[in-house]
C-alpha cells in the first residue's frame, strides 16, 4: 500500500524575502551603472540650466508651472539637491556592497587557500623526482623570473611559484578610493560655500554673498583691492584681468598677491577666484576744447567737481558716464553752464569724429580712465583634501590593476612505480592563455632535454 507523502516547501517571511532583495540590489553592477547614467543626467543638467540664477529670474516673470517646478527640485542648484546628494549615498553604499561581496575571495586569494585553477596538465616521465625537480625549476624560472616554495615528502615533491599578489590590492583600493571621493564630494556640499563679492578698487570688504541663496555672511579676513588691470585684444574684446589685493587679519596684513582666471589666491582653506569686473565709475576725464579762432586745448578733469574754463565765463560739471554701450564708444553727459544762459545738458561720445559746440566753445570726449569694480568668487571646500586622498589612492589601485597580473603555477611530481606523474596546475587573472602556453612550453622544454 502506497502512502502519498506531501513535503511542504517552506514559505519564505516577508522579511527574509525583503532582506534578500535589498542585497541584491545593492550588491548589483546593474545598479551601479544605473546610478552612473542618472549622476550623469544630472551633470549635464546641472551644465545647461544656470546654478544659483533661476529662482531670481523666473521669480520675476510670476508663479509658473516652470518656476515651480524648479524650486520643487533645486534645478538652479543641482550638486546641493537632496536628490543628487541621494544618489550619492546610494552610488556609495552600492559600491561598497560590492566590495563587502567580493572581500571573502579576494582574502582567500591572497591566502592562497582557494582551489581555482586556469589550466591543469598531466605528464609522465622515467626520471626520478629530484631530476625533475631541478630542471623544472631552472625552466619555469624564466617564465615567473622567481623561486619557488618546495615542499618535500617521501616519493613525492610540490613545486609552488607566485608572482605579483599585490594584483588583489587593486579591486578594493579602486572601490574605497571611489568611496572616498564621493564622500569627500559630500562634505564639501554640506560644509562647503560659494559666494560672490564685487569690491571697488582701494576700497575693503569682509562680506559676500551666498551663489545658491544671497544669503549675506562674513569671512574671517578682510579683502583689500589695491588694483585691477584690464588688458584688450586689438579687437576691444576683454583678454585678461587681474586683481591686486592683500587679504588682511584685524588690520595686519596676511597675504599679498594676484588673482587672475584659473589662478585663484587661497588662504585659510578660503580660494579667492577671479570672476568677472564692472566699470562704477571715472576717475579722470579727458576734454578738448576748440574756440572760435580753432585753437585747441585739452584738459584732465575730475568728474567729481565742477570745472571752469578758463578765458571763457564757461562752467562744465560731469552729470553721468555710460562705459561703452553702442559703436560710439564710452560717452559722457555733462552741463554746459555759460553766464547769463541757461544750463545746456550735452552727450559726448569717444569715437565721434566732430567736436559738439557748447556756447562759445567745441567740446570733444578725448578718453578717460574708468574706476573699477572686481568681482570674485568665494569657495571653501572641505573636503577636497579628502578627494585628493581618494584620487591618490584610485590612481594607485588601477596601476596595481593594469600594471600587474596575479600569477600562481603548482607542480607536483609523484612517483609511482618506475615512472614520475607531473601534474601542472596554474592559475593567471589576466593573459590566461599566454600564461598557459608559456608553461606548457617551459614544461615541455624541461621534459624534452636528455636524460
Amino acid at each position: 500500500m502506497k502512502k502519498n507523502i506531501r513535503i511542504q516547501e517552506p514559505v519564505s517571511t516577508g522579511t527574509g524575502s525583503r532582506f534578500f532583495f535589498i542585497t541584491k540590489l545593492f550588491t548589483s553592477v546593474r545598479t551601479t551603472i544605473t546610478l552612473l547614467f542618472l549622476l550623469a543626467v544630472c551633470a549635464i543638467v546641472g551644465t545647461v540650466i544656470p546654478q544659483g540664477e533661476l529662482v531670481q529670474a523666473h521669480g520675476a516673470s510670476g508663479p509658473s508651472f516652470a518656476n515651480r517646478l524648479v524650486l520643487i527640485l533645486d534645478l538652479n542648484n543641482v550638486y546641493r539637491s537632496w536628490w543628487f546628494t541621494s544618489l550619492l549615498v546610494l552610488l556609495a553604499a552600492n559600491i561598497m556592497g560590492c566590495l563587502l561581496k567580493r572581500a571573502p575571495l579576494i582574502i582567500e586569494e591572497w591566502k592562497g587557500t582557494t582551489k581555482k585553477s586556469s589550466f591543469s596538465l598531466t605528464f609522465t616521465d622515467h626520471r626520478s623526482v629530484d631530476s625533475l625537480r631541478s630542471i623544472l625549476t631552472e625552466s619555469v624560472r624564466g617564465v615567473l623570473r622567481c623561486n619557488p616554495e618546495t615542499t618535500d615528502s617521501e616519493n613525492a615533491s610540490v613545486l609552488k611559484w607566485e608572482r605579483h599578489r599585490i594584483y588583489l590590492l587593486g579591486f578594493p583600493l579602486i572601490h574605497i578610493a571611489i568611496i572616498i571621493i564621493l564622500i569627500g564630494g559630500l562634505i564639501g556640499v554640506f560644509f562647503g560655500f560659494r559666494g560672490h563679492v564685487q569690491i571697488k578698487v582701494n576700497e575693503t570688504s569682509s562680506s559676500y554673498a551666498l551663489l545658491s541663496t544671497g544669503e549675506i555672511r562674513n569671512l574671517p579676513f578682510t579683502i583689500a583691492v589695491d588694483g585691477f588691470t584690464l588688458t584688450r585684444y586689438p579687437t576691444g574684446e576683454p583678454k585678461e584681468f587681474r586683481s591686486d589685493v592683500r587679504l588682511l587679519n584685524n588690520g595686519k596684513e596676511e597675504l599679498k598677491g594676484s588673482i587672475l582666471v584659473n589662478h585663484p589666491l587661497t588662504f585659510q582653506g578660503i580660494s579667492l577666484y577671479q570672476s568677472d569686473y564692472r566699470v562704477v565709475g571715472i576717475s579722470r576725464i579727458t576734454l578738448s576744447v576748440a574756440n572760435e579762432k580753432g585753437e585747441t586745448e585739452t584738459f584732465s578733469i575730475n568728474p567729481m567737481e565742477p570745472f571752469s574754463l578758463k578765458d571763457y565765463p564757461v562752467e562744465i560739471k560731469i552729470r553721468g558716464f555710460d562705459p561703452g554701450s553702442t559703436q560710439r564708444g564710452a560717452g559722457i553727459e555733462l552741463v554746459v553752464m555759460e553766464k547769463d544762459q541757461k544750463p545746456v545738458t550735452l552727450r559726448l561720445y569717444e569715437n565721434d569724429a566732430h567736436p559738439v559746440k557748447a556756447g562759445p566753445v567745441k567740446l570733444s570726449f578725448r578718453g578717460h580712465e574708468p574706476t573699477y569694480a572686481t568681482g570674485l568668487q568665494v569657495g571653501y571646500d572641505p573636503g577636497s583634501r579628502v578627494v585628493w586622498i581618494g584620487s591618490i589612492m584610485l590612481i594607485v589601485g588601477f596601476i596595481f590593476t593594469l600594471f600587474t597580473n596575479l600569477q600562481r603555477l603548482q607542480i607536483q611530481l609523484v612517483r609511482d612505480r618506475s615512472e614520475t606523474r607531473i601534474t601542472v596546475s596554474g592559475r593567471s587573472k589576466r593573459m590566461r592563455k599566454e600564461f598557459r602556453e608559456s608553461i606548457e612550453s617551459a614544461v615541455k622544454t624541461a621534459l624534452e632535454q636528455p636524460r
